[in-house]
């Protein structure tokens, strides 16, 4: 039991990520479904022609609504596992200042490049991979272990299944990539001075 309440003190942050999610999926599976268009739109999906009208606020809220069961558990396994080693790393505020940021970047660059309704994790995912790379790019035991190069296969795998495999959008992908990329360099920047 002790081990539990430590871990929960420890990654505090990872756990009430997926809890929001799993909260949020079991609602909308609650009234309809969380492949019910009208229900993703209600919960605050990306859809472009609502923010062009000035509702902003679904470049955060698509952050948290998962289209289907699979979806919800693949982006909640990757949270688990990247959001503990990502929350140690850089701590508790910066790791949700990560992946927040890298969930915004993710639906800013879905919305700029894609018509098509989205949701979900997976920008904020891809922007912690990101961010994993910067913490660990210069570090040599990263290299010798094996998880930097490990890292960039996945990303490999997962943009070549994003092209190939239909609905998935690679552009939030990219997008929440870049944007942990960019949001951990300039902390690992703060950080040095």
């Amino acid at each position: 039991m002790n081990y539990y309440k430590k871990d929960f003190k420890e990654y505090y942050i990872t756990y009430s990520l997926i809890c929001v999610n799993l909260i949020i999926f079991l609602i909308m599976t609650l009234l309809g479904g969380s492949t019910k268009i009208t229900n993703l739109i209600i919960f605050g999906a990306k859809v472009n022609p609502l923010i062009e009208a000035g509702q902003y606020w679904r470049l955060v809220t698509s952050i948290f609504i998962h289209i289907g069961f699979t979806h919800l558990l693949f982006n909640t396994y990757a949270l688990y596992v990247l959001g503990k080693l990502v929350e140690k790393m850089y701590g508790h505020g910066k790791f949700l200042l990560i992946y927040i940021f890298s969930g915004i970047t993710g639906a800013l660059f879905s919305f700029i490049f894609s018509t098509k309704i989205s949701a979900g994790a997976s920008g904020a995912i891809f922007g912690l991979l990101g961010s994993i790379l910067v913490y660990g790019w210069r570090k040599k035991i990263f290299w010798r272990s094996g998880l930097i190069t490990n890292l960039l296969i996945i990303l490999g795998i997962n943009m070549v299944f994003g092209i190939i495999a239909p609905g998935i959008d690679n552009f939030a992908h990219f997008g929440g990539f870049l944007g942990g990329i960019t949001v951990s360099y300039i902390l690992r920047l703060i950080a040095l001075k």
